[in-house]
């Protein structure tokens, strides 16, 4: 029973940006986050350091800082494991094993709400006893692929010489072969179909000897078939449209190939999201005015059919769970974010009148999916005790500059790279590097004697390598402009106030200024244990070419022109003022202990925040 008669739905929206919200609320361009800020209240927040993605959607299910949770960007480094281990292990911080805090969901359960919490980068792959977490589109280790091969069409004829395509009359029926291909697909699959279109203008169709009778350009059922696959065997679904049939042809389309296991828990929730979810064809009256007459890019056309199909899953969780707390994400923002920002900036060598309007549109109509998707779910899934939070998990600014790290501590004496000939590599000399730099998340590690396995530094000369570190991160300059590149460079233990202070942090913490950045588009890059001869040869500051837009380098209150790395908080619902914007900045630490009040259950373990009473009527 639910103690409080409250529910919960939070729409999580992966780098959403305060400005953006603010300005698209101005032109009245997002209605139904309008509709949410005019019946809730609407505050800035800052983001636990470092401020990337499964650090704070952690932080935001379990109401604790970086520090206590541990879950240290896309990449940690844990006690006894060699430092460069985790540099190479990407994502593994998102599995809920490695998370030391409770996740609110936990808690609600115990109290007898049932959870949904789908597409989330953090707890999987939970332990529920009557709710379900679906990973959906988001992927993390220890998982398997939702679809296995794309949708296909294919067309058969009766004279064709190719024996994939032609068809064969035994005077019944006409044989075809499916052939299941891709690169997840270890050995393509042939599925004998049988059409037979003599049964009152309805068509017989066959597959493996199951039967179905169906209408052209309607879909049949799913069919079973389990494929050999890059994880082994699979049970997966698909199921077929015939197009069109005569007497000389066949066309058809295949749905795509969906694998029912490690994706969902419990596993049988994989297969009900995949019948009634997943292929769905969307009613007409989803088309909007913004996705018909604006020429934007086919990323955003994308973006929108995943936020029709995870509203789609939501709502049917609804019908078949009645979940009572719903936690979600959905990430296309972030990476129009990454690809855009610079170009929106005026300060940038890459802005042009031309090309900001171009990217704004698109940003724009980035932001009315995200409203759409807001409407679809308040419409079908929201009633009077329904509390709802929008929410994001970091902001951005524009970057167009990327900083080699390890080149400055090289030239600092700190880690000493060797040629390896049989791997065509620069690799770091363990015996001869007294400091390891990581760059997600901005930690540096010193190669500590009796705790690292290769460590050299004597604990007697720990602060003296710290001190060099620092000093080397403040010498940081930008060659072509004399410009600092580290906003601040601290011990761990100064960096307390900061959620920084735990086992998991580095030795030092550092933060870089805007509008400098580390990633540019190769994750290898990231990982300072080896370099290749291009990538140490790079010079110590270049221009960005691919990544335009960052966050997880920088203190949760860096602003940059109009953009900043906070984030967009809005709630509403019962209990919650109507029509109020804070003046005062929120932490996301006080998300948790903000939502178990309402919702009349303990706060999860090792939370943190404060409970925003100044939300509350």
């Amino acid at each position: 029973m639910n103690p409080g008669g409250k529910k919960l739905l939070l729409i999580g929206i992966d780098q959403a940006i305060p400005y953006l919200i603010n300005r698209f609320l101005e032109q009245k361009a997002i209605p139904n986050i309008a509709n949410l800020c005019e019946n809730g209240v609407l505050a800035e927040g800052y983001s636990s350091a470092p401020c990337d993605t499964p650090t704070n959607w952690t932080t935001i299910a379990t109401g604790a800082t970086t520090a206590s949770h541990g879950v240290t960007s896309f990449y940690m480094h844990l006690r006894d494991e060699p430092l460069d281990l985790g540099a190479r292990l990407r994502s593994r911080t998102q599995l809920s094993r490695y998370c030391q805090a409770e996740f609110i969901w936990d808690v609600a359960e115990r109290r007898n709400l049932i959870p949904f919490v789908i597409n989330y980068p953090s707890g999987w792959p939970g332990s529920f006893k009557k709710g379900v977490m679906s990973l959906f589109t988001w992927m993390v280790p220890e998982s398997y692929q939702r679809m296995i091969t794309p949708s296909k069409s294919y067309k058969f004829n009766k004279k064709s010489k190719n024996d994939s395509i032609r068809i064969i009359d035994d005077g019944d029926n006409l044989k075809i072969d499916i052939i299941i291909k891709g690169k997840n697909i270890l050995n393509p699959l042939t599925q004998e179909v049988y059409v037979s279109s003599n049964i009152g203008g309805k068509i017989l169709l066959k597959v493996n000897e199951v039967q179905q009778i169906i209408k052209e350009m309607e879909w049949s059922s799913w069919f079973k078939v389990n494929i050999n696959t890059t994880n082994g065997f699979l049970p997966c679904l698909y199921r077929i449209k015939i197009i069109d049939l005569n007497d000389e042809t066949i066309t058809l389309k295949r749905s795509a190939v969906y694998n029912t296991k490690g994706w969902t828990n419990p596993e049988s929730f994989g297969e009900k999201l995949i019948k009634n979810v997943f292929e769905y064809d969307f009613p007409q009256e989803h088309d909007v005015e913004f996705m018909i007459n604006e020429e934007i890019s086919s990323y955003l056309i994308s973006a929108r059919n995943e936020s029709l199909m995870l509203a789609e899953a939501i709502k049917y969780a609804k019908r078949y769970l009645n979940w009572e707390v719903c936690y979600f994400h959905y990430h296309p923002l972030d990476s129009v974010n990454h690809d855009s920002l610079a170009y929106l900036h005026k300060e940038s060598p890459l802005y042009t009148e031309e090309k900001a309007k171009k990217t704004f549109n698109n940003v724009e109509t980035a932001y009315k999916i995200v409203d759409e998707l807001v409407g679809n779910l308040i419409n079908s899934c929201v009633g009077k005790d329904t509390i709802v939070v929008f929410i994001s998990d970091h902001g951005a600014v524009p970057i167009w500059k990327i900083v080699n790290i390890p080149l400055y501590f090289m030239k600092s004496g700190l880690t000493k790279y060797n040629w390896n000939e049989f791997e065509k590599k620069y690799v770091i000399d363990w015996n001869k590097s007294t400091a390891f730099p990581y760059m997600e998340p901005p930690f540096v590690w010193v190669n500590l004697k009796g705790r690292d396995l290769h460590g050299i530094v004597k604990s007697s000369e720990y602060e003296e390598i710290r001190d060099l570190i620092i000093e080397t991160l403040y010498n940081l300059k930008d060659p072509n402009t004399n410009e600092r590149i580290i906003e601040l460079a601290l011990r761990k233990e100064e960096a307390g106030y900061l959620g920084l202070n735990g086992e998991r942090i580095g030795d030092v913490v550092y933060f870089l200024k805007p509008p400098y950045g580390i990633f540019d588009g190769n994750l290898g890059k990231l990982d300072a244990s080896s370099m290749t001869k291009s990538e140490y040869n790079r010079p110590e500051v270049d221009m960005a070419r691919s990544f335009f837009g960052a966050h997880a380098y920088y203190l949760p209150s860096t602003k940059f022109g109009n953009y900043s790395v906070s984030i967009p908080f809005i709630i509403s619902g019962p209990g919650i003022k109507k029509g109020i914007k804070l003046d005062d900045i929120v932490n996301l630490v006080d998300v948790a202990p903000t939502l178990s009040y309402l919702l009349n259950i303990p706060n999860p373990k090792n939370s943190e925040g404060r409970i925003l009473y100044e939300m509350m009527e």
